[in-house]
């Protein structure tokens, strides 16, 4: 009780910081991490997009977001793996041809992987105790978004003719705005309600793999 209680209170530092005697270290909460995140991915991916899709796995409100981006910041490379890998079921399931979404892999690669490194690199709080912590989280969402956008619609969608001209601000926006509109909702509302809980269980981690 007495440690549960220390680590509801840490400091933004101790929270990344290794206490000293304390072990981290790899186990099989982090597999199953990964694979309840896969799973959860693929059905919020596949299902929970509230607006209507624009094809090819491009939404205007894509909820699987915070599955992609909030892993990464409480469970290091096992949430970038996940977030990695779930689009690519959830777009196939949701009618997005094999090759589309196998073609969108660095594209999720990027926008589970960044918001993690910012929060690990400027060692902000994943609370969101401060000014300084929402800036860095929808810094994170807007550039990961922004280069998830291009490289997904300018580089995939267009290189295989999938697109008009006129035809790609709708798309770049649709994965854009899809992903930032989202984000700023459920990565908000997850990282404030349950943070305090997941930074007292094993499975956090605070560098990338435990």
């Amino acid at each position: 009780m007495a440690t549960a209680r220390a680590r509801s209170k840490l400091t933004t530092d101790q929270i990344w910081a290794t206490a000293p005697g304390e072990k981290r270290q790899v186990g099989v909460i982090h597999i199953v991490i990964t694979a309840l995140l896969i799973g959860i991915g693929f059905v919020v991916g596949a299902f929970g997009s509230i607006s209507f899709p624009l094809g090819f796995g491009v939404n205007f409100f894509w909820t699987g977001i915070a599955v992609q981006q909030v892993g990464p910041i409480w469970f290091g490379i096992w949430g970038v793996i996940a977030g990695t890998i779930f689009p690519f079921f959830s777009n196939a399931i949701a009618g997005t041809p094999f090759y589309v979404s196998a073609a969108y892999i660095p594209a999720n690669l990027i926008q589970a992987l960044l918001p993690a490194f910012a929060f690990r690199f400027f060692k902000a709080d994943i609370r969101l105790n401060s000014g300084r912590d929402f800036a860095i989280l929808i810094g994170a969402m807007v550039v990961s978004s922004a280069l998830g956008a291009m490289w997904s619609v300018l580089v995939v969608l267009r290189s295989f003719g999938l697109l008009t001209t006129n035809s790609i601000p709708l798309f770049l926006w649709g994965w854009f705005g899809g992903n930032v509109l989202a984000g700023l909702v459920f990565n908000i509302i997850l990282l404030k309600a349950l943070s305090p809980v997941v930074i007292r269980s094993t499975a956090f981690v605070k560098r990338w793999l435990a």
